[in-house]
């Protein structure tokens, strides 16, 4: 803790999080990036092993982890890249990607469901005849706007991205249209948006919000009491 809760106030101003300590000596990490939680909780397992926890010796170590952790998102946008078949990405979007790792949609790891949605967008696009490059590049894609700092809506921060970095149109619309923001404009876009809720809705995919739960629980009973005995 340090005196007077020093080591706590350097260590979140250094890592961006809130550190909460309760009765049983149990430490709480929050923050709602995820990549920060992942840096704190390295460079707070670091110090515990350190034993010379002093807000110069946080500043170090959580120097250092960032610097491991950023090493690893670059390895994990590759890794994802290339196993969906996209090459020669610039660094700054693999770095992106790589950010997936840390990631969760309801409970779903960004990088898993980017691998099955474009595992099944890829196969139904040699089904149909359709171009498998933009394929390709619309699921890997798809969800870059949730890592992505700024206003708006994670598919608006996502177009707007891959614009900066001259992505093609027909994969950009793939992007935008993946949620039926706009009207499908190829049937790239609709095997994406097809595949994206496949993945998505598949049973054990995602973590089910309560309050929908509860409702369709309702609806169930409702539907039952209808019918007669």
């Amino acid at each position: 803790i340090g005196k007077e809760g020093r080591n706590i106030r350097a260590f979140e101003q250094a890592t961006g999080v809130d550190v909460d300590l309760d009765e049983e000596g149990i430490i709480r990490i929050s923050s709602f990036d995820q990549v920060r939680r992942e840096i704190a909780r390295r460079a707070l397992e670091k110090l515990i092993k350190d034993t010379r926890i002093q807000p110069f010796r946080i500043e170090e170590l959580v120097s250092q982890t960032k610097q491991e952790v950023e090493k690893i998102m670059l390895e994990e946008g590759e890794k994802l890249a290339h196993e969906v078949g996209v090459f020669n990405l610039p660094l700054e979007l693999l770095k992106m990607l790589g950010r997936f790792k840390f990631r969760t949609s309801y409970g779903q790891n960004l990088i898993l469901h980017t691998l099955e949605e474009s595992k099944n967008a890829i196969n139904i696009a040699h089904e149909l005849g359709a171009d498998v490059d933009i394929v390709r590049l619309g699921c890997l894609f798809h969800d870059i706007g949730k890592v992505v700092e700024g206003e708006g809506s994670h598919v608006k921060l996502g177009v707007d991205l891959l614009k900066r970095f001259n992505m093609p149109e027909a994969a950009i619309n793939c992007v935008a249209e993946h949620h039926e923001d706009k009207p499908f404009s190829s049937i790239e876009s609709v095997i994406v948006h097809i595949a994206d809720s496949i993945s998505g809705a598949r049973p054990g995919a995602r973590h089910e919000d309560i309050q929908e739960y509860a409702k369709r629980l309702r609806d169930m009973e409702e539907i039952a009491k209808s019918l007669q005995g």
